[in-house]
């Protein structure tokens, strides 16, 4: 997901039918200016070389949503795809979260966070925890810094947990629900789903995560 603003200038973004590295390419309709959707820069046109704000997302099913956001609408547009549903994931280590500044990059593949699904690692020296829901797919990313305080997190009895303060943690809106911290929320990072191979092609340089 991105800001699709350049400056103080509004863009209207449409899939442009062509492929880079076998992924979507964006077309601007104000300039005709093309876009990778993956790197959120212009590869040509009039903008080549600005780059979009990214924003972080989730990616996720219905009914993981509906339950933290009862009340969401939703965008009604003319159906282009199949539905989105975990079977997507069939085969998981085609799938990485991926996170990339600059010329770093990391990712974490969803085999490995089947293995492991709460990670506590960290990502160019800030402090960043994964979290996994296999039930829905889902993976996440957060900063595991909160005020001045750093967590580290751990899964037990099926509960995510700070071993800080011993609050419990919803993992898939980073909002403590109960203990000292209940009330809380993590901040999201900016992660992306992505294809492993496509983000190893637009990234060569990045560092895989294992589980231990």
């Amino acid at each position: 997901m991105y800001v699709r603003k350049v400056k103080d200038r509004e863009l209207n973004f449409a899939v442009s039918g062509m492929l880079w590295k076998r992924s979507l390419i964006m077309v601007d309709q104000e300039t005709g200016s093309l876009w990778s959707h993956i790197l959120g820069e212009c590869m040509d046109g009039e903008l080549k070389g600005q780059q979009i704000e990214s924003l972080p997302a989730l990616m996720t099913n219905w009914k993981t949503w509906r339950e933290q956001y009862p009340k969401t609408t939703v965008l009604m547009m003319s159906r282009t795809s199949k539905n989105y549903q975990v079977e997507f994931y069939r085969d998981p280590s085609k799938f990485v979260l991926g996170m990339a500044l600059g010329e770093r990059a990391r990712a974490w593949p969803f085999d490995q966070l089947i293995k492991q699904p709460v990670v506590n690692d960290r990502f160019i020296k800030e402090p960043v925890a994964i979290f996994f829901d296999q039930e829905s797919s889902t993976a996440l990313a957060f900063q595991r810094t909160l005020g001045d305080q750093e967590l580290t997190f751990q899964q037990k009895d099926g509960l995510l947990i700070d071993e800080q303060t011993g609050s419990i943690w919803d993992r898939t809106s980073g909002e403590a629900v109960s203990g000292p911290m209940k009330g809380k929320h993590l901040q999201p990072v900016v992660g992306i789903i992505s294809y492993r191979r496509s983000w190893r092609d637009f990234h060569p340089e990045t560092e895989l995560w294992q589980a231990e």
